[in-house]
């Protein structure tokens, strides 16, 4: 029977084996070593639907085409990619779910972070309001996303949860002494205001009989898409406010990589066509059709996947100004929140080339020690 001192002498010696064992094949959140995972860096890419892809396919995310477009060049297989991300991800649940925890136990050189739009009650913004603009209830819609705006608690709780996860991310670097995060800032998927207004005009006065009530119901509609980029831009702050001071205490080891303007031009579409039928009596009975065009009221260039068709009854329409208004029908196509590939590629290369706001230690590639040129030709 072998002793205890030989047992331990035994242990001893496997003890290196063990910790060589545990190093190259760490457990994963389930507790699973995956034997395939021995990687020259690794990238974990947390988040919402936009790094999660809802609706578009695997390769096509942002976290997939950063490592296939740019962290495996010139060099492929040398970087990993883990993506925690999951649809209707919120800050707290990011928390509470286990994506800052996979991330822990990924040991990460990068880190890309997407969340924020999906919390308790700015997730309407995309769900509930959406709604009432697809339904063309634009003064429902603007009070929608005014309530958001007004919910500072919100905000107030989406940024203390934020300072967790980054407070998370900043004790990782204690031990991955090259890792870089980029915080990103959330896409307006609604057109702005200025841009539709003139399409008013074009919708509603084919419509001959019901050009006024036409015309007021959608005068409403660059109201509301002004409020709705009021609540991203505060969104997109408080991210900002949360960022910041780990930005300037870690020497810029944190980064937040700005979207929001490049998916100015690139919103949803929002084709919409409107149908009406007019009955005139003081034409001996004499029966109309007139139905407007399709006109795009949102986007040409769209950075979003299509959503379902909106049809409800516009009952605003009535009453007709001269006769009577017998039907009336509208079509809305093409409006959708989630991000499409081509949203997703833009996103990617600008992580990639983002200009840091130091003095000549710009784009970000750079600090993750890729030695290309800098390109500003993309998100076209």
């Amino acid at each position: 029977m072998a002793s205890k001192h030989g047992s331990r002498r035994t242990l001893l010696r496997l003890l290196p084996v063990l910790v060589l064992v545990m190093t190259l094949f760490p457990a994963s959140p389930s507790g699973i070593a995956y034997a395939d995972d021995i990687c020259g860096k690794r990238y974990v890419a947390g988040g919402d639907d936009i790094p999660a892809g809802q609706d578009i396919d695997e390769d096509e995310r942002y976290p997939n085409k950063l490592r296939t477009d740019h962290l495996n060049q010139p060099s492929p297989g040398a970087w990993c990619l883990y993506n925690t991300s999951k649809n209707d991800a919120t800050t707290a649940n990011y928390i509470s779910d286990g994506q800052l925890a996979s991330t822990w136990n990924y040991r990460p050189d990068f880190i890309t972070l997407t969340i924020g739009r999906e919390n308790t009650t700015i997730v309407d913004e995309i769900d509930s309001c959406f709604k009432k603009m697809r339904d063309h209830d634009f003064t429902e819609a603007n009070l929608c996303f005014a309530a958001i705006l007004a919910n500072d608690s919100a905000f107030t709780s989406l940024k203390n949860n934020l300072v967790s996860i980054l407070q998370g991310y900043r004790l990782i670097m204690y031990g991955r002494p090259w890792l870089i995060v980029a915080i990103t800032t959330v896409p307006d998927p609604y057109a702005q205001a200025a841009d539709v207004t003139a399409k008013i005009a074009e919708l509603c006065v084919p419509l001959i009989d019901t050009i006024p009530t036409c015309t007021i119901r959608w005068l409403q509609y660059p109201i509301a898409l002004g409020t709705a980029d009021l609540v991203i831009q505060k969104l997109n702050k408080t991210i900002n406010d949360a960022y910041y001071p780990f930005f300037t205490g870690t020497q810029g080891r944190f980064q937040l990589v700005d979207v929001y303007p490049r998916f100015k031009g690139h919103c949803m579409e929002m084709k919409v066509q409107i149908k009406t039928t007019v009955e005139h009596p003081e034409e001996e009975g004499a029966v109309h059709q007139h139905d407007s065009p399709e006109v795009n009221m949102g986007c040409d260039n769209t950075w979003f996947v299509k959503g379902d068709d909106g049809n409800k009854i516009p009952q605003y329409l009535d009453p007709a100004a001269i006769g009577i208004l017998t039907d009336k029908s509208q079509t809305t196509k093409g409006m959708g929140v989630r991000v499409d590939a081509d949203g997703q590629k833009c996103i990617a290369d600008l992580i990639w080339e983002w200009d840091t706001p130091e003095p000549g230690v710009t784009p970000l590639k750079w600090k993750l020690k890729f030695a290309e040129a800098p390109n500003s030709d993309i998100c076209n």
